[in-house]
C-alpha cells in the first residue's frame, strides 16, 4: 500500500510531520506532496523518512493569483504533480484540507480511480464555505466521492454537518464522518504532571500561543486586570510572539508589570514545562480554533483550562477539565475566568486518558483507514 498525502501546510506545521513520521515507523509507504508559495523556507519543517519507498515532493511555487483563482490553482497543481510522480502505484490519497487539498485529491481520484479521504479544517468553514459560494458545487463533489471525511474535533464535525449547504447532504455523508484528534509531542506525554489540588492564594495564569487577534490574548489580559479590581488575586504570563496584537500586549504588560508579564516566545520544551509548573491555570479564549494542541499540552501539565464555547476542544472531554466562555464577550471571559479561579480544586484533570493524543495511536488509526479503502 502507498498513500499519497496532499498537504499544503506541510512546511509550516509540525502536526502533519508528526503523523508522517509515525506512519513511517509503521512502515507505511508514503508520498508527501507539498504545494508551496514562492519564498518559503523548505528546511523549516523537514523530516527524514526511513522507508525507502517514501518520498517528499514540492510543487513549483504557486502564483499570487492562485489565491483567488482556485480552479486555476488546482489545474496547476494537478499538472505539476503528474510531471513529478507516476501515481499508478498509489493505493489511496489523504488530503489534509477539504478545499485546497481535497479538490486536487478529487481530480486525481476521478482520473485514476484512487480512493481518498479528506480532512476538514476550521478555514474550510470560516473561509471557503463562508466566502467562496462559487465553490459550493465542488465541495459537494469532494465530500460525495471521499471514502472518509476526517475531523480533528467533535465540535468541528458538528459545525460542518449543520452548515446549510452540508445539511442538505447530511444523510448521504454522515456515515463516513470520523473524528480523529491531533496528537501532542511525546515530551508532554512522557512528562505528565499531576494536578495540584491545593487552591492557590493568588492564581498564576499562563497563555501560550501566537499574538494574532483571533487568539484573543488582549481580552484575556483585560479580564485578568478586571478580576484584580474585584479583589480576586491573579496574574498572567503571556508566552508567544508574532501577530498584530503584540504591540498592545507589550503596552498592557508595561502598564501593569505586577499583574501582566510578557515573556516572549519560549521554544525550548524544558523551559516551557518549567513555566507550566509554576502556573495554576491555562487560558486561551481564541476564536475559530480548529483544535488547539496547546490546550492538551497544558492539561498534561496538570492545569485546568479556559477555552471557547462551541469551538476547538469544546465537547472532547466528558469530565470537567475547565471552563468555557463566549470568546466574543469580555464580560463572559471575566465571569468564566472567575469561576475557574474559585473552583480550582474541582477540576478532574488527573482523570484524562491521554492515549487519544498519542501520535503512534493516531497513526495506527490512519493506517487502518488507508488499508480499508485502498485501491487493490
Amino acid at each position: 500500500m502507498k498513500c499519497l498525502h496532499i498537504c499544503n501546510d506541510f512546511y509550516s506545521s509540525k502536526v502533519h510531520s508528526s503523523l508522517y513520521k509515525e506512519l513511517d515507523d509503521l512502515n507505511v509507504d508514503q508520498v508527501i506532496y507539498n504545494p508551496i508559495k514562492k519564498g518559503v523556507n523548505l528546511n523549516n519543517n523537514s523530516i527524514i523518512l526511513n522507508n525507502k519507498n517514501s518520498s517528499i515532493l514540492y510543487s513549483k511555487p504557486l502564483k499570487k493569483y492562485h489565491r483567488v483563482l482556485f480552479r486555476s490553482k488546482i489545474s496547476f497543481l494537478k499538472k505539476d504533480i503528474l510531471s513529478k510522480k507516476d501515481i499508478s502505484d498509489v493505493s489511496c490519497i489523504h488530503a489534509t484540507t477539504l478545499f485546497s487539498d481535497g479538490a486536487l485529491a478529487y481530480e486525481l481520484s476521478v482520473k485514476y480511480d484512487i480512493p481518498f479521504i479528506a480532512a476538514v479544517r476550521a478555514t474550510d468553514l470560516t473561509m471557503f464555505l463562508k466566502y467562496r459560494k462559487d465553490l459550493h458545487r465542488k465541495c459537494n463533489q469532494i465530500i460525495n466521492r471521499a471514502s472518509k471525511i476526517i475531523f480533528i474535533s467533535d465540535n468541528l464535525k458538528e459545525k460542518f454537518l449543520s452548515h446549510p449547504l452540508i445539511k442538505k447532504n447530511k444523510k448521504n455523508i454522515e456515515h463516513k464522518c470520523i473524528v480523529i484528534y491531533n496528537g501532542i509531542d511525546d515530551f508532554w506525554l512522557n512528562n505528565r504532571v499531576v494536578k495540584n489540588d491545593i487552591k492557590p492564594v493568588s492564581a498564576k495564569i499562563v497563555y501560550v500561543g501566537s499574538l494574532i487577534s483571533r487568539k484573543n490574548v488582549v481580552n484575556l489580559a483585560n479580564a485578568v486586570l478586571e478580576l484584580n479590581k474585584k479583589g480576586i488575586k491573579c496574574s498572567l504570563n503571556i508566552i508567544g510572539d508574532g501577530g498584530s496584537d503584540k504591540p498592545k500586549v507589550i503596552e498592557i504588560s508595561n502598564a501593569n508589570p505586577n499583574v501582566i508579564k510578557y515573556l516572549g516566545a519560549i521554544k525550548d520544551k524544558q523551559k516551557l514545562a518549567l513555566e507550566y509548573s509554576t502556573s495554576h491555570i491555562f487560558c486561551m479564549p481564541s476564536r475559530n480554533e480548529t483544535f488547539g494542541l496547546v490546550y492538551i499540552e497544558a492539561l498534561s501539565q496538570g492545569l485546568p483550562i479556559l477555552y471557547s464555547k462551541n469551538d476547538g476542544i469544546d465537547g472532547i472531554f466528558e469530565i470537567n477539565i475547565g471552563e468555557k466562555c463566549n470568546s466574543n464577550n469580555l464580560n463572559d471571559i471575566i465571569l468564566s475566568l472567575e469561576k475557574l479561579v474559585k473552583n480550582y480544586i474541582n477540576y478532574e484533570i488527573n482523570e484524562i486518558n491521554f492515549s487519544a493524543f498519542d501520535w503512534r495511536e493516531i497513526a495506527t488509526k490512519y493506517s487502518k483507514i488507508y488499508n480499508s479503502i485502498q485501491k487493490i
